[in-house]
């Protein structure tokens, strides 16, 4: 798919634009091509004084699936100097997801998996359906979520990420709500008329006012190091345990960590 075709834009009247992937056959993976489109994307959006809003979604029936393996799979193969370049433009990307100007909403119409709960930490708001279910899968292929940690952390605490972390269990939207993770839990007919509801809430606030609001948060809030969390991964996903999972899944095997016994 060209640049073009991995995401689509919309902008309605009001100044709501929905910024979604677009490569619903793969449940919305992103790869290396996917991080580079987004990023350019959202630093495209916030140029346009017409925007005034940021609604982030997936089409077809997941948000996203996370990383996608078959990449993951290759870069496992590069070494860490590589790995890492990758894994900063991952980082580059959730900052500056983070740090936009704008309201962002999730608009959460599926499944999420890894690195694509990041984007949804993100996001000021996050709005799911009850059908989605969530995974930090990252443990089971033997790397971890670096990158995405400081933001998960920042939205769910230290206590329920060191236990969604560690297991990589799949758990329900009902859950992510529990936690924060997300804010509202919808059923699923019901998604577009929600985030319509919040979107009317968010256009009622001075525009000047909501940008301070949010650079206000950011300053009261610990920064991290974007750097080391990517240095984390790649050294992950070079290693022979990455490595490892990576083969493990795409022969359908356990790994070798699994006692089988």
């Amino acid at each position: 798919m060209s640049h073009d075709e991995l995401l689509t834009v919309e902008t309605d009247p009001r100044g709501v634009c929905t910024l979604a992937l677009n490569n619903p056959a793969k449940h919305n993976a992103f790869n290396d091509e996917v991080i580079a489109a987004l990023r350019n994307k959202l630093n495209e959006i916030a140029q346009d004084d017409k925007v005034r809003i940021l609604v982030l979604t997936g089409n077809g029936k997941s948000f996203s699936s996370g990383a996608d393996l078959e990449w993951m799979k290759a870069a496992a193969q590069h070494d860490e100097e590589t790995n890492q370049k990758d894994s900063e433009a991952l980082a580059k990307l959730m900052r500056t997801l983070y740090e936009y100007d704008k309201p962002t909403v999730a608009r959460i119409n599926g499944s999420a998996f890894g690195g694509a709960l990041g984007l949804i930490a993100c996001c000021d708001m996050a709005i799911a359906t009850r059908s989605a279910q969530f995974s930090f899968t990252e443990v089971r292929f033997g790397l971890i979520p670096a990158v995405i940690a400081p933001y998960v952390i920042k939205a769910i605490g230290e206590r329920q990420t060191r236990r969604l972390f560690l297991t990589a269990e799949r758990f329900s939207s009902e859950l992510a709500e529990k936690i924060g993770l997300v804010h509202q839990v919808v059923d699923d007919q019901s998604l577009d008329d929600t985030i319509k509801i919040a979107v009317d809430k968010l256009l009622k606030a001075g525009p000047l006012s909501v940008q301070a609001c949010k650079c206000l948060i950011r300053s009261l809030s610990p920064d991290f190091d974007d750097e080391s969390s990517a240095r984390l991964i790649a050294q992950l996903r070079a290693s022979v345990e990455g490595q490892e999972g990576m083969s493990a899944f795409f022969e359908k095997r356990p790994p070798n960590w699994i006692n089988q016994n």
